[in-house]
């Protein structure tokens, strides 16, 4: 827990006016578009903007109670303060420090419905014993009022570096977060600036640029750059679908040299991550009356190669497409070790069951019907309660212009994708199985532009019947026949009227499908089928009714044999037409014809 107090009591935001919904948008998308367009034309962002350089913060952590007098205080992100619930920056002053660390990010993410992101792909460079940021969650109040749910992360700053390399005042971190800038000297001399606000000589980093524009293979600047991180990071950015970063935009990365040793590649931001917003890269603009245009996107992110979907840059060329096997092999590495369902599931349920009883509380309005944190009331990129529950599963849910993958469908697509072209690796036949089941929460699945699906539903087992529903057509004793009736054709006959079964499917030994399951994924004469993935059967969704099948006379009680309640016929005989039905022979009655 995290407390802020004496800090402010206002944000300077514009009021709310009394203005059409539609009005709203389209001015909430102006402001979001004229931000991203400050990066290249003078934009007075002065109206969005707080600091404070006179905080006083609490931080509680498991009972102990750290004190810092002196704080700065200030909003924090780039277009994520436009939304509803903006992110914060933390630096800590007089020397003092919180575990180490004097610069903190809090980011609220909600760009992504599942809180997760940021912490997972953050946990997953720690596992790979890749440098990076560390994550974790934290409630934040300012000036006693509960702001909610905050993702915390530490920040690429000098001090950053003193903490990780004991390094004090670097030049040589840049921060690399305007568009495009692919670690050319003419991309990136003028898009990366030091952290250091007092170096004034790029020198050394303009000369690194320049080394990366000459080279022609990784040997030519392995003793200067460390390939081996940046191809883990561009793995790493495929698998997520990454498209914030290095591979797509070319931005939200540091370059990092430290003292006597080579150039890393530091990624961050990682909210847009996992399959999040994808549609933003590839579609851009949904063109309803174009058609065309939109049947040639390949809009499948899951299943795409690496080099559908990693940018042909200089740098990407010389290490990757000329040199796959180095890449192929890294990219392998982190599927067998990390990227997979058997390691990332119990960490998603474990991080989902931790922060669970924060997220309800995120989601609860306060007295005055207002959430926690929220600034910008304007703003519509709101997530349920439910969005969150069934976003950290499989489900896919609308996001403000596009979707987000559910995380654990991502996963699972993703890792089956690169089994399935790298057929040297060692997979888990569990995930592969095309029978696999995962849940799809149908209120909340983001319902497509179209009304398109946007991830495939779990297949149903093939149809086995168990073995007292197995019909063997050649025993010919088993055929029924005139020549052997012994007993009169009312003795086989219940005179019970009350109904024996509940749904059509326990005619053939099959149960009624449990409360839940509601999918249809068959349709036969016995009515609608549904599939309970708990005990791997099929279940029968459609009522019995008796009024659905009765006749005043069945043609099969002259041999002394019922007339059959469905129409699936086993055989034909010169008697007529037959079904098994509660383990004995049926005739088929004239509704079927």
């Amino acid at each position: 827990m995290i407390k802020f107090k004496k800090v402010l009591t206002e944000l300077d935001l514009p009021k709310n006016v009394a203005v059409d919904p539609y009005f709203k948008q389209i001015v909430n998308n102006y402001k979001y578009n004229a931000y991203l367009n400050s990066y290249y034309e003078d934009y007075d962002d002065s109206a969005f903007d707080f600091k404070t350089k006179n905080a006083v913060m609490t931080v509680e952590l498991n009972g102990k109670q750290n004190n810092f007098d002196k704080v700065t205080f200030s909003l924090g992100g780039q277009s994520s303060r436009y939304f509803t619930k903006p992110g914060y920056n933390i630096k800590i002053k007089n020397g003092q420090n919180l575990y180490g660390r004097r610069q903190l990010k809090l980011r609220s993410d909600v760009v992504e419905a599942s809180y997760m992101r940021t912490k997972l792909v953050s946990d997953i460079h720690q596992r790979l014993g890749l440098t990076g940021i560390a994550a974790n969650y934290a409630t934040l109040y300012i000036n006693d009022e509960y702001m909610g749910l905050f993702i915390i992360t530490d920040s690429y700053k000098t001090s950053w570096v003193e903490f990780e390399y004991g390094e004090k005042d670097t030049t040589s971190l840049y921060k690399c977060d305007l568009l495009y800038s692919f670690l050319s000297y003419e991309s990136s001399k003028d898009a990366c600036f030091n952290a250091n606000d007092e170096a004034t000589d790029n020198s050394e980093f303009e000369e690194f640029l320049k080394t990366l524009d000459a080279a022609q293979s990784a040997d030519d600047i392995e003793d200067i750059f460390d390939v081996d991180h940046f191809l883990y990071e561009m793995a790493l950015e495929y698998l997520l679908g990454a498209w914030d970063h290095y591979i797509t935009y070319g931005h939200n990365y540091f370059m990092y040299k430290p003292k006597g040793g080579k150039w890393i590649y530091l990624s961050h931001d990682f909210d847009l991550d996992l399959g999040q917003s994808m549609d933003k890269v590839v579609m851009d603009v949904i063109v309803v009356d174009l058609p065309e245009r939109m049947n040639i996107l390949n809009l499948d992110y899951p299943n795409y190669s690496y080099g559908d979907w990693i940018k042909h840059q200089h740098l990407t060329d010389i290490l990757i497409f000329k040199n796959p096997q180095r890449f192929e092999n890294i990219l392998k590495n982190v599927v067998k070790n990390v990227f997979n369902p058997s390691v990332l599931y119990p960490h998603i349920d474990e991080l989902k069951e931790f922060i669970r009883p924060y997220v309800k509380k995120d989601k609860t309005p306060n007295a005055n019907g207002k959430l926690p944190g929220v600034l910008n009331e304007d703003a519509t990129d709101y997530y349920s309660y439910e969005q969150w529950e069934a976003n950290t599963e499989f489900t896919s849910v609308k996001e403000i212009q596009y979707f987000g993958y559910g995380i654990k469908y991502w996963i699972l697509a993703k890792y089956r994708n690169i089994c399935n072209t790298f057929k040297d690796l060692e997979c888990d036949a569990t995930f592969l199985d095309e029978y696999y089941y995962y849940p799809i929460d149908e209120e909340v699945e983001f319902p497509g532009y179209f009304g398109e699906l946007t991830i495939p539903r779990p297949k149903p087992r093939p149809y086995q019947p168990s073995e007292s529903t197995i019909i063997t057509t050649t025993t010919t004793e088993l055929i029924p026949s005139s020549t052997v009736i012994e007993s009169t054709p009312t003795n086989n006959i219940p005179n019970d009227t009350k109904p024996k079964y509940q749904c059509f499917s326990e005619l053939l030994g099959f149960p009624c499908c449990p409360s839940g399951v509601s999918t249809v994924y068959a349709q036969d004469e016995y009515g609608d089928w549904g599939y309970d993935f708990e005990n791997n059967q099929w279940c029968g969704l459609t009522p019995f009714e008796t009024s659905l099948i009765q006749e005043d006379s069945c043609w099969s009680e002259t041999f002394g044999y019922h007339c059959c309640i469905g129409c699936q016929i086993i055989l034909t005989d010169e008697s007529g037409t037959w079904g098994y039905e509660e383990n004995q022979w049926c005739g088929i009655p004239s509704y079927c014809n």
